[in-house]
């Protein structure tokens, strides 16, 4: 009775005093993206790429398990796209229930809360108080970070970067405080696993580096024991098993993929000043990408409160997520800096927009902002001084000087500053100042953070009027219930008026910050259903083909005609030409001769380009549908063939599906039999493996037969598959012994300083 008492007295807790900070982030989506829910066919997003990355899932309902798909550029096999999230847990599903693509509006609501509760788990490491981490946790999930990758229709990457603070929160949970046990080592594998099957390599990879940033100052400091070492080994060698079915295709297909867009790691480098621009006006560290690609926006008091805490906090978290911060800012300098030569490292070389490291950094960042306000309450509480001790004010030294030597590494590529960042580096530099000064009275503190705070909104309306003005609503309505969080919320602080003016100043810096991040909040509608797309497939069906599936090769800039792509794969046409960030290296030509006939790959040409240049783009014209031409081939390559003598014999198409495809005929020995589909090792013929020829499929019939069967069936997928079965049987074996290993390594774990200092007691 005593425990059924105490689970509901603790229900009750969660119910009552605590549901405020549950639905807090629900009534924020609720306003922010209102609109979408009364437009059934509006994104939550920019459409391009969120169509780009979510019509595969058109094939799921029949075709649930196929790993190769024959609407999709080429026949790109979707387990070959390191950019897929095919094994993403929280993305199929939706589609598969709903068969509706806008059904990823939920998908990407539901991440918005997925960042706050992530972050409300790693804030508790350094606070319990929850007023504080739900501050901090909106200031997380609604960061233009988060809202910008939504705007510009990132959603993969928003899907990876949501999960990063449970990343950090296992990793510290083991590291630094002290809870080196089997769950948080699988919590860890477990996340990471999570965090590369939605796609998003580049911040994997940059949060382990913020990672490795961590490890080697615990190395360096001698606070790496035995124990902790096997359990980080642990986690990296059950992550590398879990995600090893999407890892082994994607380590293979590596050097087999062409950009879209040739990468220059050094382009788009920014400086310190940008950088803090980025953070506290939500501007880009470079011009030469997009504000939505650099911006975090979590305003200027965040910054302010993490300088406090590399000052006045514990030095095992401070100092390592200092020289976090410094990492990034160098890795974002990209090649305006003299150390530039880190973005040559093996991986992290095929890495473009320097600045996205700041997207991994931000639940550090956040995180230290967090204990500096819980430093500043406790002060306020107190009464204690912020007067700086001897060591204080020597660290302060020689974090500038670090900061300085930075600097200096950019100044062979100095360029004239923006306002933004020259008010920035003023700001934060006058704080760094006023404390090493001794002048950080309560009183001056509270001075400064208000006129930072009204500085950032200023510059911020500023810069973003003309949203604010069609927003206003929105901004009032978030004003209002800020207010209201903080009337229920503030009794706690009304015994200490201090303490109640620096709470109220959290809140105000969340609408700051919301006052620039709402120029994010937009919902698109793609021109779906006045496409001309539409007019000319129904043309090209009428107009019909021999070969059981169509293929259409559109010659404008996909990007610019993704209705036709989505037309095409709503209608079972192969649209030949995509938009995607990624190629095959065996891309298939537009035309293809075999003995002395030109075939081209294509039932049918679109001149898409007319739309954007008016102009008659193809060489012959079969028909035009509302002036757009259209060229149907005398003669088209069949989705499978045969070749005998260099001609094509007659073959029949008996089954034409993912993953196999049958052909029926009288075929001799010595015969080449070939698939329409870019090459690809995996592709079986009656059990024989095929090779590449003229980046096709094919292979010679080593007998007659009356029947040759394509099957895709790829060794990297299998042998991933396997890896990852034998990655979720360890951990089960592991959960079930976890306490004897946990025995077994406290006994053998210690750290080289304890070891140094058991030997001088044996002396």
């Amino acid at each position: 009775m005593d425990l059924i008492g105490s689970i509901k007295k603790r229900t009750n807790d969660l119910t009552h005093s605590h549901l405020i900070y549950y639905v807090f982030p629900v009534l924020l989506i609720a306003i922010l993206y209102y609109s979408v829910f009364s437009s059934p066919s509006a994104y939550i997003g920019e459409w391009h790429d969120i169509i780009s990355n979510s019509l595969q899932y058109t094939q799921f309902e029949t075709n649930l398990f196929s790993q190769w798909n024959n609407l999709w550029s080429g026949g790109f096999p979707t387990t070959a796209s390191p950019g897929s999230d095919k094994y993403y847990i929280l993305t199929f599903p939706f589609y598969l229930v709903f068969h509706d693509l806008t059904i990823v509006n939920i998908v990407i609501l539901l991440h918005i809360l997925i960042a706050y509760f992530a972050f409300f788990k790693l804030g508790s490491l350094v606070c319990k108080n929850y007023d504080l981490l739900t501050i901090f946790s909106l200031i997380f999930a609604f960061s233009g970070m988060i809202l910008a990758r939504i705007d510009t229709g990132h959603h993969l990457i928003l899907y990876g970067l949501v999960w990063i603070p449970l990343l950090f929160y296992f990793f510290l949970k083991i590291m630094v405080f002290d809870r080196p046990t089997i769950l948080n080592v699988i919590g860890l594998s477990v996340v990471s696993m999570l965090v590369y099957f939605t796609g998003n390599i580049y911040h994997f990879v940059f949060a382990y580096l913020i990672i490795l940033v961590f490890f080697l100052y615990y190395v360096v400091q001698g606070k790496v024991s035995r124990k902790i070492l096997v359990f980080l080994f642990l986690s990296v060698l059950l992550t590398t098993l879990l995600a090893a079915i999407k890892a082994v295709p994607d380590l293979i297909v590596s050097n087999s993929l062409v950009r879209i867009d040739p990468i220059n790691p050094f382009e788009g480098g920014g400086s310190i000043g940008t950088d803090l621009a980025a953070f506290i006006f939500g501007t880009a560290t470079s011009p030469r990408f997009s504000v939505e690609e650099t911006c975090i926006l979590i305003g200027v008091l965040p910054l302010l409160l993490m300088i406090l805490a590399w000052v006045y906090g514990k030095r095992e978290i401070a100092i390592p997520s200092f020289f976090a911060m410094l990492f990034a800012m160098i890795w974002s300098d990209g090649g305006n800096n003299l150390l530039s030569f880190i973005h040559l490292f093996p991986i992290v070389s095929g890495f473009r927009v320097p600045g996205r490291i700041f997207g991994a950094l931000l639940p550090i960042v956040l995180l230290m902002a967090l204990y500096g306000a819980w430093i500043v309450f406790n002060k306020l509480k107190s009464g204690e001084s912020f007067l700086l001790s001897q060591d204080q004010r020597r660290s302060v030294r020689i974090g500038v000087g670090l900061v300085a030597l930075v600097f200096f590494c950019e100044l062979p590529y100095f360029s004239l500053p923006s306002s933004e960042s020259i008010i920035s580096v003023i700001l934060i530099g006058a704080f760094i100042l006023l404390l090493y000064l001794q002048k950080a009275t309560i009183k001056n503190l509270l001075y400064f953070f208000i006129f930072a705070l009204a500085l950032n909104l200023l510059i911020l309306v500023m810069l973003n009027a003309a949203t604010i003005t069609d927003d206003v609503i929105k901004l009032l309505i978030i004003g209002g219930l800020l207010f209201a969080f903080f009337f229920i919320t503030r009794r706690k602080y009304q015994k200490n008026p201090r303490c109640h003016a620096f709470y109220c100043l959290l809140v105000l810096g969340i609408f700051v910050m919301m006052a620039g991040s709402i120029s994010f909040v937009n919902t698109y509608t793609p021109p779906f259903d006045n496409s001309p797309a539409i007019d000319v497939i129904s043309a090209i069906n009428k107009s019909g083909s021999e070969n059981p599936q169509v293929w259409v090769y559109e010659n404008g800039w996909a990007f610019q005609h993704m209705d036709f792509t989505y037309w095409d794969v709503m209608n079972g046409l192969h649209p030949a030409s995509l938009y995607l960030p990624y190629y095959l290296d065996t891309a298939i030509p537009v035309a293809i001769g075999i003995g002395n006939v030109t075939y081209y790959t294509s039932d049918y040409l679109v001149d898409t380009a007319y739309l954007e240049n008016g102009n008659e783009n193809l060489p012959e014209v079969t028909f035009k549908v509302n002036n757009i031409s259209v060229f149907k081939p005398d003669h088209v390559l069949p989705n499978a063939f045969v070749v005998r003598n260099e001609q094509l014999i007659p073959a029949t198409i008996e089954k034409f599906t993912p993953d196999e495809v049958t052909l029926s005929g009288q075929f001799r020995t010595g015969d080449v039999a070939g698939l329409k589909t870019s090459y690809y090792p995996g592709w079986m013929m009656n059990g024989q493996d095929t090779s590449n020829s003229g980046n096709l499929v094919s292979v010679r019939i080593p007998s007659e037969t009356s029947s040759v069967t394509f099957r895709y069936d790829p060794l990297d997928v299998k042998f991933g598959a396997l890896l990852s079965g034998i990655g979720l049987l360890l951990v089960i074996v592991i959960i079930m012994k976890r306490r004897n290993i946990e025995l077994y390594l406290d006994k053998t774990g210690r750290t080289p300083v304890q070891d140094s200092e058991r030997k001088k007691k044996k002396r």
